[in-house]
């Protein structure tokens, strides 16, 4: 079986059983009740290239219930932001990230679709959140339309940038103005260990009074000891890991496919920006490929159990390098059946194991979506 074939497979499993498949989840390892919303989301980006793949009715009928109800009242209540989160001392709105979430979905719901009326709206909502330009960041919306503080999460930032530049709507070159200011910023906002590992926090942000300004001293003394890196990277518990700054590096070694593989939507989006050519970025692709790396997302809690390498990097590296199509073939095919090993039910057909949110992590195949058909074709999978 290849990976469209599982694709395929699994996707009609979930059109057969919505009522397990298209739940809400809880993040993951934080433990937050989520609405359905971000994994319909996902799962319309499933079907959507089901039917690239097939060009089957049933496949476009399920995007377009999905989309519809993305953006109906229920997910979005009050006209303002995506009812995201139900746990009540957070925000609803997933921070920055919630809404990238839903904006990937509803461009590729306009895109299949061939109706702008989605797209759309994920512009409305991308236009109602706050943009910075002096330091090239946006604001947290609530689903009420209150306007709270600057997302501190790197990560964040970057999803919402990546997802809203594929949106084909009316004002996408204003979108670009905003996105290219980001990139412009991002010497200030993004801070790159010397190994390449890209940090959680925004290091711009932590001067804010909302943190212990004795972080930043912290933060560029951890961009010269890659070493303490390499005393924690294999802890499996990350409760464990009592010191502040190990905690913070442990955390960004889980998600770092993450920000690399949103940093690939942002580079086919807006190819011609220097960022690419930086020292920095360089170092934090060439991270993704190396040793350390794969060690030290090995037992991380961010890591296979919720942020999918296996899924996340094939994407990226298809991008971000020039390596030929049999050695991508290759690398990814690796990452893809190690993700699966550790994950992978083939009994329920679901990824339920070693993941504290089989609903979510199931819906996270989509990652796999960006992959070209014919890269899809050629990863066997052994499940």
């Amino acid at each position: 079986m290849n990976l469209t074939d599982f694709i395929l497979e699994i996707s009609n499993r979930a059109s057969d059983n919505e009522s397990i498949y298209f739940n809400g989840g809880h993040n993951g390892p934080y433990n937050d009740s989520e609405t359905p919303v971000r994994n319909k989301g996902h799962w319309l980006i499933i079907f959507s290239k089901c039917f690239e793949l097939t060009g089957k009715q049933i496949y476009l009928d399920t995007v377009r219930k999905l989309a519809e109800y993305l953006v109906s009242k229920e997910s979005r209540p009050y006209g303002y932001s995506f009812h995201h989160r139900l746990k009540e001392v957070k925000d609803k709105c997933n921070g920055l990230i919630g809404q990238a979430w839903t904006f990937a979905a509803l461009a590729h719901a306009s895109l299949v679709t061939e109706n702008p009326k989605f797209a759309e709206l994920a512009e409305e909502v991308f236009f109602q959140h706050r943009f910075n330009p002096e330091c090239g960041l946006w604001n947290r919306m609530e689903i009420d339309g209150n306007i709270e503080s600057i997302d501190s999460t790197f990560n964040h930032q970057l999803w919402f940038a990546a997802c809203a530049s594929i949106l084909i709507s009316s004002r996408r070159n204003e979108i670009y103005r905003r996105i290219i200011s980001f990139l412009d910023a991002l010497s200030e906002n993004l801070t790159v260990l010397d190994n390449g590992l890209i940090c959680h926090p925004i290091e711009n942000q932590l001067r804010g009074n909302k943190f212990d300004l004795s972080q930043i001293s912290n933060l560029k003394k951890l961009k010269n000891n890659v070493f303490q890196i390499m005393g924690i990277r294999n802890s499996k518990n990350y409760d464990q890991i009592k010191d502040k700054n190990d905690r913070m590096i442990y955390k960004s070694i889980g998600y770092h496919q993450f920000n690399i593989y949103a940093f690939a939507m942002l580079k086919e989006t807006i190819p011609e920006h220097s960022f690419w050519q930086s020292p920095e970025f360089g170092r934090s692709v060439d991270y993704l490929l190396s040793d350390e790396f794969k060690n030290g997302i090995s037992d991380n809690i961010y890591g296979f159990p919720y942020n999918p390498p296996g899924f996340e990097i094939p994407y990226s590296l298809s991008v971000l390098t020039d390596m030929s199509e049999s050695e991508l073939v290759e690398i990814s095919s690796w990452w893809v059946n190690e993700q699966f090993k550790r994950c992978y039910n083939p009994k329920t057909r679901m990824m339920d194991r070693n993941t504290e949110d089989s609903l979510t992590h199931t819906a996270r195949i989509y990652e796999l979506a960006n992959l070209s058909n014919s890269i899809l074709e050629k990863i066997e999978v052994q499940i």
